[in-house]
């Protein structure tokens, strides 16, 4: 599932030979993935990710789509967007440090096929698509059925099944 976890840097843990990651590694290459699994509208212009300086998973992000394409389109990541950009991204990623935007960036991108994404607590049922849920070491997705399909987006069958579901 996760593609890239390969690229990151292992980090120390009780065993010489086990990887691990921490969690704003793991948020960002569920992010990047989240490029393959999902599908969007056409479009020839950049695929966009967009994301908030505050947050370490945008740091970790940067790193990981430089220089990437998805579907052929060069993979661009927007920090700190404006509202007017919103509507362009096809990723948003509201960390929990962003939380009281949240209300309002959720609305302006409610018609728009744009796939939110958060860490915040009770993302889900607060109109969001896809909390990145932290149990511990390990990060799940929590999807969020109906906001994803009100919009027009398709999750693939494989994201869909090593996650947990909300309809």
């Amino acid at each position: 599932m996760l593609l890239l976890l390969g690229c990151l840097p292992p980090l120390q843990s009780g065993r010489a030979d086990e990887p691990r990651f921490n969690e704003a590694e793991l948020k960002a290459a569920y992010l990047y993935n989240f490029a393959y699994f999902v599908t969007w509208p056409k479009t020839n212009q950049a695929f966009l990710f967009c994301s908030y300086a505050n947050s370490p998973v945008t740091g970790v992000l940067a790193k990981l789509i430089e220089g990437e394409r998805v579907n052929d389109l060069p993979i661009r990541l927007i920090i700190d967007p404006i509202p007017d950009q919103l509507h362009e991204c096809q990723v948003i990623y509201i960390p929990a440090q962003q939380e009281r935007i949240l209300a309002a960036t959720l609305e302006f991108v409610r018609p728009f096929p744009v796939l939110t994404v958060s860490d915040i607590a009770d993302f889900e049922h607060r109109g969001g698509m896809i909390r990145l849920a932290n149990d511990g070491l390990r990060v799940q997705p929590v999807i969020q059925l109906k906001n994803v399909t009100r919009t027009g987006l398709a999750i693939s069958s494989k994201l869909l099944r090593s996650s947990r579901l909300i309809e």
